[in-house]
This record gives C-alpha cells, sequence and structure tokens, in this order.
C-alpha cells in the first residue's frame, strides 16, 4: 500500500525512516516529538525532505534527489488535521464539497452513504459556528472522503476533544474503514486508537522507528511501550439490539452464540445495530462464576492470548462472536494462572457499557 524512505533534518532535529506497509489502516505512534506530524507531512508532500523516495498503491510520488516530486494536489492524499479548518464563510454544504469533483460525489450512493455514516444530513446548511467539535471534526472527515482520495491521511483527529466525543470519533473511524474501505495512515499518542483502528504500526522515537508490526506487537515490546501510557484500551463492539427490559433499566445486546450484553436502557429499536464501548480496564475476569454480583453480566469466555505490556497484561478473550480485551496487573494473571485456551468468567457492570453514536 505505501513505501517510504526519507531523511529529514532541521536544526536540531532529524527524521529516518524507512517503511513498507500493506495496512489498509497504518497507524503512526510515538510522544509528542517524535516526528509523527512531520512524517505525514512529508507524506502529504507539504515538506520536502533532503531524501525521500515515496509510493502509495503502486505509483511513485515521490523520488529526492533526482527525481520526480508531486505536488500536494496532484497525490490524492487528504489530509485531516487535528483543528478541522473549516471556511467560516460557508455553509457546511459548500465546505464539503470546496474539492474539485465532490459536488458530484456527494450526490452519488457512496457519498449519501458517508453523509449517513457521519450523520452529516442534518447539518448541511448550518454554519460551521454553529457546530459542536465533534461535528466540526465529522464535517473535516467527510470533506476529505468527498475529495475522492487514495488514501487519508489523519493527525490525530480526535486529539483536542474530550474523551466521550474522542471515542465518538474513532467509532465514526471504524464504521467508515469498515463501510468504505478507505486506506488511512493514522497519527497517534494513544494506545487505545491504535488498538482499535490499525492493522499495521510504526513507532518513533525521536525521529527514529524503533518498532513495526500489529499494535499488540509493538506494544508488547519494553521500547516501543516506553514512547507512551498504555491508557483506556478500548472494544469497540458492534452489536445487535435484541430486547428492551424497561422495569430492569437494561437493553440486551447480541454477542452471538447466545450470549447478550446487558448494557444501560437505550431507545435504539430492535433489530438495529450499535457501537458500545467498554474500557479494557472496566472487565473483571473470574475462573468461576460468583455467587452473587451486582455486575448484570457474568459471561463465559476463552482467553486466546496474554500479552505483558509494560507492567500490565492485555488479554485478548473470545466473548461469543466478538473479541475484547481486558487490561489486568501481572499479580492478578498469575493469581488466576491464566493461559491461552483457558475458560474464564467475564463480570462487566452494565454501566460500564457506553452506547456510541453511528
Amino acid at each position: 500500500m505505501i513505501r517510504i524512505q526519507t531523511r529529514y533534518r532541521r536544526r536540531a532535529f532529524s527524521l529516518e525512516v524507512d517503511s513498507a506497509s500493506e495496512g489498509p489502516v497504518l497507524g503512526i505512534f510515538g510522544r509528542s516529538g517524535s516526528g509523527k506530524t512531520t512524517l505525514l507531512h512529508i507524506l502529504a508532500g507539504l515538506i520536502r525532505p533532503d531524501e525521500v523516495l515515496l509510493e502509495v498503491q503502486g505509483e511513485l510520488l515521490a523520488r529526492r534527489p533526482g527525481g520526480r516530486w508531486s505536488a500536494p494536489e496532484q497525490r490524492r492524499l487528504a489530509l485531516v488535521p487535528q483543528d478541522p479548518l473549516l471556511f467560516p464563510h460557508l455553509s457546511i454544504r459548500a465546505n464539503l464539497t470546496f474539492a474539485p469533483g465532490a459536488a458530484e460525489e456527494l450526490e452519488s450512493p457512496r457519498g449519501q452513504r458517508l453523509i449517513e455514516i457521519l450523520r452529516l444530513g442534518a447539518l448541511l446548511e448550518r454554519s460551521p459556528s454553529a457546530l459542536s467539535g465533534g461535528e466540526r471534526q465529522r464535517v473535516a472527515l467527510g470533506r476529505a472522503w468527498l475529495a475522492r482520495p487514495r488514501m487519508l491521511l489523519c493527525d490525530e483527529p480526535a486529539a483536542s476533544l474530550d474523551p466521550e466525543l474522542s471515542r465518538e470519533v474513532l467509532a465514526l473511524f471504524l464504521e467508515a474503514k469498515r463501510e468504505l474501505g478507505l486506506p488511512m495512515v493514522f497519527v497517534t499518542h494513544r494506545a487505545a486508537e491504535l488498538l482499535a483502528l490499525a492493522d499495521d504500526c510504526l513507532v518513533l522515537e525521536q525521529g527514529k522507528v524503533i518498532a513495526q508490526g500489529t499494535p499488540l506487537e509493538v506494544l508488547a515490546k519494553p521500547k516501543a511501550v516506553g514512547v507512551a501510557q498504555l491508557v483506556g484500551v478500548d472494544n469497540l463492539l458492534r452489536l445487535e439490539v435484541e430486547s428492551h427490559d424497561e422495569a430492569g433499566g437494561v437493553t440486551l445486546m447480541g454477542l452471538g452464540e447466545g450470549l447478550r450484553l446487558a448494557t444501560p436502557l437505550c431507545a435504539h429499536p430492535v433489530g438495529t445495530s450499535r457501537q458500545v464501548g467498554l474500557y479494557a480496564e472496566d472487565l473483571i475476569l473470574c475462573r468461576e462464576r460468583p455467587a452473587a454480583t451486582s455486575a448484570r453480566n457474568a459471561l463465559p469466555a476463552r482467553i486466546t492470548s496474554t500479552d505483558p505490556i509494560g507492567h500490565e497484561i492485555v488479554v485478548t478473550l473470545q466473548l461469543g462472536r466478538e473479541q475484547v480485551r481486558a487490561r489486568i496487573t501481572p499479580s492478578a494473571a498469575s493469581e488466576l494462572g491464566l493461559s491461552g485456551g483457558q475458560e474464564v468468567v467475564v463480570l462487566i457492570k452494565t454501566t460500564a457499557c457506553h452506547h456510541l453514536s453511528g
């Protein structure tokens, strides 16, 4: 999907990357100042590095010195920055259709599906000043997609949002990835976003690649863990509403294989599907089902892997047809004797299940 070799030096900072990835979502991970945004701007053509070889989907876009240099507008790589940068004097519709050909794309079946996924239909005639931060970011994402790029370049699009809006934007990216299949390069300093969205990732530290692989592979390496804390590892599940229990205050959602997840009561119709988010630290593992518990969910699951990450263990579980991750301490894992293939019971409080839009 993407091949990048580059060297870039400015004052005390230098960036050296030699990498290839098939994606379809490549995460670029690291602490602030590690070179993530610089690398993204090199891909976009906004920075001319000292040396570069860039191929995207088999096409050579840049070679320096002595070769081709494609201008940013020729690369068809749509940049979604941290600040949505909407035109304040234009309506949302005009912002979405600013790029050549975007108006026609908006009216196409694919464009209408995009508007549905991003829930922009009711916003089209409004002004950017009337939108929330999350709504502005959804418009920026829609504008990028409607430009018909070959790839999205996303620079921490949820970094400036509060935790709930951040989770909502991440859910929208997941939905768009599943529905539209557009390749992405996704810059983040949050391990949760990396685990939820990326298929492959680069870890940068002081301008150098220190690890590449799947998110769990690179985060399991102590050196990679040193670039950021593993905080708030998310599980984002697409589940079908099976029934509502108004008296009990819960909505039951299908996990497959006869299992149901009790979530807070919602108004979504039976038969529809919704995104449900779970923090990994909110999953409690037991060897046996407890005799009594306030948690409405005590569900059988099978451990598929246990991965040490820094001073914690990420346990991946098969829960019905869904895979979820729990985050526990090494002492808890040792005390329970957890290992791959083991059957356990997962306790999840109803209030730990978060309904997300989309």
